[in-house]
C-alpha cells in the first residue's frame, strides 16, 4: 500500500476513533455537571496540571524520537522498552512524594490523596506505550483506534456509575485510571503480535533517543508551562470554585480540539518523518494539514461562539450560565491556537525540536505575566488576555517555525486558515439571524446548526474544492475495499 493511501486509511481511523471518544467525553460531561459540582471541576482541574507536568517526563521524549529515526533494531527497542518503563515508576514515585507540596501550593488539602491515585497511570500507561507508538509509526491506526475506543466506554461507564454513587471528583479519577489500565492490556493483547522485549538494557543503544528526547521534553515542558499556567494562575487567584467555572468552557475548547487535530497531525508526524529530505512534498502536506484543520474547526468554534446561551444551558444547567461569556471568549482561543498546532507535526517531523524550544522560551517571557495581569480582572480577564496573544502570535509563529522549515510564504500560510475561517463566520452570521425569532434552545441551535452546516458547506463547495477532494478519496478507498 502506497503512503498516500496509508495516511488516508490512518485518518480514517483517527476520525472514526476521536468522533467516538469526542462523544463520549461530551455525554460525560454532560451527564456528570449534574451531579458534580464547579469545584469538584475545579479539583480535578489542579490534579490534571500538576500531574500533566510530570506527565512531559513520562517518555523523556523517546516516543518522539522512535517515531523520527526511520530504522530501529530490536536491541535499541528493547532497551528503550525497559528504560520508558523505569521512567514511569520512578515519576509514579516522585509524583507521589511532591502531592503534599501541591497541594500547600495551591492551598487545597484534598490534592495528595487525589494526585496519588492518579500517579499510578505513569508506570501502567509506560508498560504499553511503546506498542502503540510503534503501530502508529507504521500507520496502522486500526487497531489502535479499536482499543482507544474500548478503553472510552469503560471510562465512561466507570465515571458515570461513581459519579451516580455520590463518590464526587473520585469519578473523574477512576475513569482516569480505568482507561489507562485497560488502553495497556489490550496494547499487549491486540498490538503486540508476539513481540516481547529482550531483557537487557544498553546505554549505547538508547543514547541518541535520550538526547533527541531531552530536546523534547525540554521543548514540552516550556510549552506544557505556557498552556497550562492559565490553570495554574486561576488555582492560586481565583479559588476553586471560580477555576470550575473558567475550566468547564476551555475544556469544552479543547476536547474540540483533540477531536479535530489528530485526525491530521498523529498521522502527519509520522508522514513528514518519513518524507524529510523532501522539501517540497513536505510543504504540501504541511500546508494541507493546516487547511484540512482549519476547514474542520472553523465552523465547529464560530457556531460554539454563536451559539454559546444554548450551548452552556444544553450541556451545563443553569448553574453554570456565568459562563456563556467565558465560552464565546475561549472559541476564538480554540479558533487561533488550532492553527497553530500543525507546527508541532511539521517541526518535530523534520528533527527541528532546538527551534521549537527556543520559541517557547521567549513565550515563557509573555504568557504568564500577560496572564497574572489578566486574572486581575477575573475569570473573563484571563480569557480575553488568552485570546489576544494567541491572535498575536500567528503571523510570528509563521516567521520563526514555519517558513525557515518549510519555505512556505505568509500568504500560502494564512489562506489555508483565512477561506474556512471566513466561510464559517458567513454561516455563523446567517444562522444567528435565522434563529432570532425562535425562544426555545433547543430549537435555535437545531435550526441554527441545520442553516450554518448547508451554507458553509455551500461555501467550502464553492471555494475550497481540496478539503471535498480528500473527503471522496477517503471515502472511495472504504468503498473499494
Amino acid at each position: 500500500m502506497s503512503l498516500a493511501h496509508r495516511s488516508i486509511s490512518a485518518a480514517r481511523w483517527t476520525t472514526v476513533s476521536n468522533i467516538t471518544r469526542a462523544g463520549l467525553q461530551l455525554a460525560q460531561l454532560i451527564v456528570l455537571t449534574r451531579f458534580l459540582s464547579p469545584q469538584d471541576y475545579g479539583l480535578m482541574a489542579m490534579v490534571t496540571v500538576v500531574v500533566s507536568y510530570a506527565a512531559l517526563f513520562s517518555d523523556m521524549g523517546l516516543s518522539t524520537a522512535f517515531v523520527q529515526r526511520q530504522h530501529v533494531s530490536q536491541e535499541e527497542r528493547s532497551s528503550l522498552y525497559w528504560l520508558n518503563v523505569a521512567v514511569g515508576a520512578g515519576l509514579m514515585l516522585l509524583v507521589m512524594a511532591a502531592s503534599p507540596l501541591a497541594a500547600y501550593l495551591l492551598d487545597e488539602p484534598l490534592l495528595p490523596g487525589l494526585i496519588t491515585l492518579v500517579s499510578t497511570n505513569f508506570l501502567v500507561v509506560a508498560l504499553g506505550q511503546q506498542l502503540r507508538i510503534d503501530a502508529e509509526k507504521a500507520l496502522n491506526f486500526r487497531p489502535v483506534a479499536v482499543i482507544e475506543v474500548i478503553s472510552a466506554v469503560i471510562g465512561f461507564a466507570v465515571a458515570v456509575t461513581a459519579a451516580w454513587l455520590g463518590w464526587g471528583v473520585h469519578a473523574l479519577v477512576l475513569a482516569a485510571m480505568s482507561s489507562a489500565w485497560i488502553t495497556m492490556l489490550l496494547a499487549w493483547t491486540i498490538l503486540a503480535r508476539g513481540w516481547r522485549p529482550l531483557w537487557r538494557f544498553r546505554w549505547t543503544e538508547v543514547s541518541w533517543f535520550v538526547h533527541f528526547g531531552g530536546g523534547m521534553v525540554a521543548n514540552n515542558v516550556i510549552n506544557h508551562i505556557n498552556t497550562t499556567v492559565d490553570v495554574l494562575i486561576g488555582g492560586r487567584l481565583l479559588g476553586a470554585a471560580q477555576l470550575g467555572l473558567y475550566s468547564v468552557p476551555r475544556n469544552l475548547i479543547l476536547q474540540i480540539q483533540f477531536l479535530v487535530n489528530p485526525i491530521f497531525t498523529r498521522v502527519g508526524f509520522p508522514v513528514i518523518a518519513s518524507i524529510q529530505n523532501d522539501n517540497d512534498r513536505v510543504r504540501r502536506v504541511y500546508l494541507k494539514i493546516m487547511n484540512f484543520t482549519a476547514s474542520v474547526n472553523a465552523p465547529i468554534y464560530v457556531a460554539t461562539a454563536v451559539f454559546a446561551p444554548e450551548f452552556v444551558q444544553l450541556l451545563f444547567g443553569n448553574e453554570f450560565h456565568d459562563a456563556v461569556p467565558l465560552l464565546r471568549v475561549l472559541a476564538a482561543w480554540g479558533l487561533f491556537r488550532s492553527f497553530s498546532n500543525p507546527i508541532g507535526s511539521l517541526v518535530f517531523g523534520l528533527g527541528r525540536v532546538r527551534l521549537s524550544t527556543l520559541w517557547n522560551l521567549a513565550l515563557l517571557f509573555i504568557i504568564p505575566p500577560a496572564l497574572w495581569f489578566g486574572s486581575n480582572y477575573g475569570a473573563e480577564g484571563m480569557a480575553w488576555t488568552m485570546t489576544g496573544m494567541i491572535m498575536t502570535l500567528f503571523v510570528p509563529s509563521w516567521a520563526i517555525l514555519v517558513k525557515p522549515t518549510c519555505n512556505a510564504t505568509l500568504w500560502a500560510y494564512s489562506r489555508q486558515v483565512l477561506i474556512p475561517t471566513l466561510c464559517a463566520v458567513l454561516a455563523g452570521g446567517a444562522a444567528w439571524l435565522s434563529v432570532s425569532i425562535f425562544n426555545q434552545p433547543w430549537l435555535r441551535l437545531g435550526s441554527g446548526l441545520t442553516v450554518g452546516v448547508i451554507l458553509y458547506a455551500v461555501l467550502i463547495w464553492l471555494l475550497n474544492r481540496e478539503l471535498l477532494e480528500l473527503g471522496a478519496e477517503i471515502i472511495n478507498q472504504r468503498t473499494s475495499r
